[in-house]
């Protein structure tokens, strides 16, 4: 098996040297794509089609290692791509989808002693997000709880949760309660949590349930009079509210950015903050808060009642 060449045999002993207590196999020589290839179907089982979509558009961009192998990649090549990226105009969240991507890779080919380190760690974008839209202010928020339309309960039920506009709505009824629900999605870190349901929302979140039960449907979003699937509710019920509010443009996912937004400001907790968005890194909050259950996030996220 091809370890690699050198210059003399000093080099080539030092480098068989390295490898003594390392299992080398043919995986040794995997390139960049071989390791995208193998890691793909894997991680499919873990997130959603839409998250996977980006990961393949994070490698696309990806096109100057793919033949190279994994194993001779370091911190300058990575952040090469991202320089490229940059030069090209891509957005900070392009940016940051590919170091995501990078990070993903790097723990896959580690795994399989591949390599004994995540050269793309410390691999940063300076890049800016592209959206100049700001986020729901306070007057935002009123009109919304003085508007007459359907879609105001349901954007108001966004805010006060920060779930992601499709796990409102696949909300099952059963697993609804008076003041949080049980859902979730996108990763394993996400799915089957506790949503709870800060006051900004609490009233609309109740007249809701009580409508779904009285439906005789299985979802939350069954007591809703209004488009209820999630993309045809932004397209066209959220985008007329936003229309009457006077901030055009805005999508349901900024209810999820407001909420997260004003919690960080009103002093919740990052591991608190963490569980109830359902992110990634959420063994960082079972680390510290395995005894959270309703009741203390709702304490918890009480303190946004500056909304």
């Amino acid at each position: 098996m091809v370890v690699g060449t050198y210059a003399t045999r000093a080099e080539a002993q030092a480098a068989l040297s390295r490898l003594v207590d390392a299992d080398v196999t043919e995986a040794y020589n995997l390139t960049f794509q071989n390791i995208y290839d193998a890691w793909k179907p894997v991680h499919a089982r873990e997130v959603s089609a839409s998250q996977m979509a980006c990961y393949a558009a994070a490698f696309r961009q990806c096109e100057a290692l793919h033949d190279m192998k994994f194993r001779v990649l370091r911190k300058s090549d990575f952040q090469a791509v991202i320089l490229d990226m940059e030069r090209a105009g891509k957005s900070k969240s392009s940016c940051e989808k590919v170091l995501q991507l990078f990070g993903q890779l790097s723990k896959w080919a580690m795994d399989e002693s591949i390599i004994v380190q995540d050269y793309s760690a410390n691999v940063r974008t300076t890049a800016e997000a592209k959206s100049t839209r700001r986020p729901f202010s306070r007057r935002d928020i009123r009109a919304m709880e003085a508007s007459q339309l359907p879609a105001a309960q349901i954007a108001l039920i966004l805010i006060a949760t920060g779930a992601r506009p499709g796990e409102l709505f696949s909300a099952e009824l059963e697993k609804c309660h008076e003041d949080h629900f049980v859902g979730g999605s996108k990763t394993a870190a996400g799915r089957n949590r506790v949503i709870v349901v800060a006051s900004v929302g609490r009233e609309a979140y109740k007249r809701l349930l009580q409508s779904a039960r009285e439906s005789g449907g299985d979802r939350l979003i069954d007591g809703y009079s209004g488009n209820r699937g999630s993309a045809n509710f932004a397209r066209r019920d959220f985008r007329v509210l936003m229309d009457e509010i006077g901030t055009p443009g805005m999508t349901p996912y900024h209810c999820r950015h407001i909420f997260s937004t004003m919690a960080a400001k009103s002093g919740v907790s990052p591991q608190a903050l963490r569980r109830m968005m359902g992110h990634t890194d959420i063994k960082t909050a079972d680390k510290f808060y395995t005894h959270l259950d309703p009741s203390n996030l709702l304490c918890e996220v009480e303190k946004i009642g500056g909304l």
